[in-house]
């Protein structure tokens, strides 16, 4: 119910009383860093940060202010600090955040490494959310295997992506684990099998890093929402030295 339509080819918005739905089905931390978020300008982006924060919804890869979003959310569960980071390859680029205006936070910020060092250091693993690969596409491409792997290299221990629409494959690389996209979830692309479906994926994570994985695949309805789960063998992640 706020800002202007900055008139791309698709404007993403939707109903703010949708927000407490997220919270009453668990949701806890979204990442804002994405193409989409600039449709409606500064001010509907704004007022989506107060209505997340109004519910009680941490959000990452995007802020207030560049400080913000390079603060990673922090999440202690069982003597375990997670933390989440986000970042958008994919743009909008005006949309950055800078030390006096809200936005997201760049895959091409040149301080990269640093940010995820610093969040890093905070946390005993530290999960990256990014936007980043081409869509419709089910193998991941050159440019979100360099991010993903700098990212675990840089200090992360998980990364999802999301942006294509569809599942893409997964890898492990070093002592990390990369999802390279989720698919959808709740999305209104009938067109294909491919998008018509998404990877629940279901984590477990102790202190010493070790990882057990469901791959979880959703299937959605013809009112695209998610209406049945197919559930995934657990699997343990062993990592490469």
């Amino acid at each position: 119910d706020l800002g202007k339509d900055m008139r791309n080819l698709y404007s993403f918005r939707m109903d703010s009383s949708i927000i407490p739905a997220l919270k009453g089905a668990g949701f806890s931390v979204v990442s804002i860093a994405n193409n989409h978020v600039g449709d409606w300008g500064r001010e509907a982006y704004a007022d989506t940060l107060m209505r997340l924060k109004e519910n009680e919804i941490s959000y990452t890869g995007g802020g207030i202010n560049a400080n913000e979003v390079e603060t990673p959310v922090i999440i202690e569960k069982y003597g375990i600090k997670i933390g989440y980071l986000g970042f958008s390859d994919v743009g909008p680029v005006w949309m950055k955040a800078t030390e006096d205006q809200a936005g997201i936070l760049l895959a091409s910020n040149p301080r990269f490494d640093e940010i995820i060092q610093n969040a890093s250091k905070q946390v005993d693993h530290l999960i990256i959310s990014f936007h980043f690969g081409d869509e419709y596409k089910t193998k991941h491409n050159t440019r979100q295997e360099y991010l993903a792997h700098k990212a675990i290299d840089a200090g992360a221990k998980i990364v999802i992506g999301h942006h294509p629409h569809v599942i893409e494959d997964i890898e492990v690389y070093k002592n990390g684990f990369i999802a390279y996209s989720l698919g959808n979830f709740i999305f209104d692309q009938g067109f294909s099998t491919n998008t018509m479906e998404g990877m629940l994926l279901e984590m477990k994570l102790n202190k010493l890093g070790e990882i057990t994985i469901k791959k979880n695949i959703v299937k959605l309805n013809k009112f695209f929402q998610p209406d049945k789960v197919i559930i995934g063998k657990e699997e343990k992640i062993i990592f490469k030295k």
